[in-house]
């Protein structure tokens, strides 16, 4: 059963909102009411032309940074930050989309990366009955109320125009963010996507929201003409057997292979819209779509997660002659 509440509503509030952006080279903005409005134009004010052959390495990684979602027992903040800066030295990352991460966390990670990255943060909300509250990483005697979770950008080369978008989200439940962020020496949109889960709704359970914001998050990437999105989608491939819920990927975003419609992913191989697992469970949820021709794709267990790294490297559209 689908059901589609205060999508109108949503976009209201997510514009109150905004995204923090922090770094040299970084510049905050208001999220605007409709994903459609300025997407394009946001990004041509901050799109480079790289050198030819230029390739970027992205990589996407939901932490498991806060301990009271199910993540006890899968290291400090300090050992998943060290996770990150693995794969910045040994395969090159220049852009990392992380989901999960807590604000203290993320300042710890920059600290580690040092000069010359720069950090795009955006909460996760608690919506009860619409009236929406930023979600803290702990709770209880002793914790931070201000050390909220989010998703994150950071970018080696500059980063600009971070905006959130408004997505369908449950009217009571978690709502997360979907934000993206220009690498300004790359020319490339890079966004941050956090899906639902299946019942994310603990009021209306059978009412899935997966569906609206794909078709959403869609919406928004094509509007880019060189773009990556990434994260945390928490729904199976369309083509892995036994699949019932297929149907919430919308025509046009998942790619059925060279010259069809659509993003290739990451690990897909060919034809087929699949890929290994992601998680500890036994299940792809984590994918890393982009419009720029594939080099090679990681896909690595860490025990700092339930959820596995993915690294993509793409070599970068030149500009038409």
């Amino acid at each position: 059963m689908k059901k589609r509440l205060w999508g109108a509503l949503g976009a209201a509030l997510l514009a109150l909102s905004g995204a923090s952006v922090s770094g040299a080279s970084a510049q905050a903005t208001e999220v605007p009411p409709a994903p459609k409005a300025t997407s394009a134009a946001g990004w041509a004010s901050v799109a480079a032309t790289p050198p030819p052959g230029t390739n970027l390495q992205v990589m996407s990684w939901n932490m498991c940074g806060v301990e009271r979602w199910g993540c006890t027992g899968t290291g400090t903040a300090a050992e998943k930050a060290d996770v990150v800066k693995q794969y910045v030295q040994s395969h090159y990352v220049q852009a990392v989309l992380l989901q999960e991460v807590c604000a203290s966390g993320l300042d710890d990670l920059m600290t580690k990366l040092g000069a010359g990255w720069s950090k795009s943060f955006a909460p996760y909300h608690w919506s009860q009955k619409g009236v929406r509250t930023a979600s803290p990483c702990a709770t209880g005697a002793g914790s931070d109320p201000n050390d909220l979770v989010g998703t994150a950008i950071v970018v080696k080369a500059g980063l600009a125009d971070a905006q959130q978008y408004p997505t369908t989200q449950p009217w009571t439940g978690l709502n997360p963010p979907f934000q993206c962020a220009t690498a300004t020496y790359f020319g490339v949109r890079l966004c941050n996507v956090h899906v639902s889960t299946k019942n994310a709704n603990p009021e209306h359970p059978d009412w899935d929201y997966r569906d609206d914001q794909l078709a959403e998050i869609q919406r928004v990437v094509s509007g880019f003409p060189k773009v990556a999105f990434a994260g945390d989608f928490n729904a199976s491939p369309p083509d892995r057997a036994g699949n019932p819920d297929a149907w919430i990927w919308p025509a046009g975003l998942y790619s059925q292979g060279p010259g069809t419609p659509g993003y290739q992913e990451c690990d897909q191989q060919g034809a087929v819209r699949n890929g290994r697992d992601t998680h500890d469970g036994g299940w792809k949820l984590d994918y890393l779509f982009s419009s720029e021709a594939r080099r090679w794709c990681l896909v690595a267990d860490t025990p700092r997660s339930d959820h596995h790294v993915l690294v993509e490297s793409v070599t970068i559209t030149p500009p038409a002659a």
